[in-house]
């Protein structure tokens, strides 16, 4: 399939049981996986703006505007696989190859000179390993993010749904179904 498969690799299957099995299972996982993820930084951003945590009016109106600023966001951005490659090549970066062996040698030096923890001393060999790694990851973190945002700016935009004109023939389809 290489080059031809889309972002959305659901669109990929032909039609038949196996792809409503899997959009039913994506539906599902999106609805009971939404609150849990948007509930931290709800939490956040309520007790910065002084919010009360117990169930009132306030809270409703903020979680409600942070959903309908997520949905317009949703909906201005033309390709979501542009977004996804964004984040992949940002963050993911600096999860997987940057922090893990930085707050290592972190930690490894934490604990010189501390008697409740285990000494550990990393040998040079160790070190330079380490960070080898961080310098790989932050170049290619680099290289990967200048990539997706060049991709997000030069692919065609096309115009969102809401600004669209009564005149547009808007064509919406769930998946070929």
């Amino acid at each position: 399939l290489g080059d031809q498969v889309t972002d959305n690799i659901v669109l990929a299957m032909s039609d038949g049981w196996q792809r409503i099995t899997v959009e039913i299972m994506l539906l599902l996982h999106l609805i009971t996986a939404y609150p849990i993820i948007t509930n931290p930084p709800a939490q956040f951003f309520e007790q910065m703006l002084n919010i009360p945590s117990d169930f009132n009016w306030q809270r409703c109106a903020f979680r409600t505007l942070s959903v309908a600023f997520l949905l317009f966001v949703a909906e201005t951005v033309p390709s979501f696989g542009a977004i996804l490659d964004l984040v992949g090549a940002s963050t993911v970066t600096l999860l997987t190859f940057v922090f893990p062996p930085y707050f290592y040698m972190k930690l490894a030096d934490a604990s010189i000179g501390r008697k409740e923890w285990v000494e550990r001393k990393l040998p040079l060999w160790e070190r330079i390993y380490c960070w080898g790694l961080i310098i790989l990851g932050i170049a290619g973190g680099v290289c990967a993010t200048v990539i997706a945002v060049n991709n997000i700016f030069s692919s065609s935009l096309s115009v969102p749904c809401y600004m669209m004109g009564d005149a547009t023939n808007v064509t919406i389809s769930a998946g070929g179904h």
